[in-house]
């Protein structure tokens, strides 16, 4: 199944969970929301103003590279994005990939998992977990042009902004144009901060 339609089932959901009772982000309301990192190549709708933190990624050939987070922690609820660039290695590393895709797995029970490429040449996986505690993990790993994009919404099943971090995830170029290609349409582009 591609990613395009993957996004499309994700989006149905959505559209049903706008008649849930409870406090829903509009359309009007996201775009402000998103924020776009042009040096790391993804854009993404956090719930909430994020913070950063320099980590350390270990890889799966046991190296230790340097790396950097993206989150939101809200009582249990976290949204994070991992970003990692292998500046010295291939543009693409299936392994890299799947690596990441398997400490996602450990985390709990798998309920969903797809190998779906972003575009072509860019593999990923979208995963999505329940956890011992009781909540879910909706997570996707994706990577392109040397940089590994790991994303993770922590909380309480079927929560909306969790949902909507997850299916917001863009890669992007240096230049803010989305990698997804499409069609009969233009490139969404991305203004980047400076």
């Amino acid at each position: 199944m591609s990613t395009s339609l993957i996004r499309v089932a994700a989006l149905m959901s959505c559209a049903v969970l706008a008649f849930l009772p409870g406090p829903v982000v509009s359309q009007e309301q996201a775009p402000d929301l998103m924020y776009i990192d042009c040096p790391n190549r993804f854009a993404v709708i956090f719930p909430s103003p994020h913070m950063t933190r320099d980590i350390t990624y270990r890889t799966h050939t046991g190296a230790s590279i340097p790396a950097k987070q993206f989150y939101v922690e809200r009582g249990m609820d976290r949204f994070i994005v991992t970003s990692v660039h292998f500046m010295n290695g291939p543009p693409v590393d299936e392994a890299h990939v799947e690596h990441a895709a398997n400490t996602l797995r450990q985390r709990g029970e798998v309920r969903f998992q797809a190998a779906a490429t972003y575009d072509p040449g860019m593999p990923g996986r979208q995963l999505n977990i329940f956890q011992p505690n009781g909540r879910q993990l909706r997570a996707s790993v994706y990577m392109a042009e040397g940089h590994l994009t790991i994303t993770e919404a922590e909380a309480e099943p079927g929560d909306f902004n969790a949902l909507q971090f997850e299916q917001s995830i863009t890669l992007i170029d240096a230049q803010g144009v989305d990698r997804d290609s499409n069609a009969n349409q233009p490139n969404r582009r991305f203004q980047c901060r400076r």
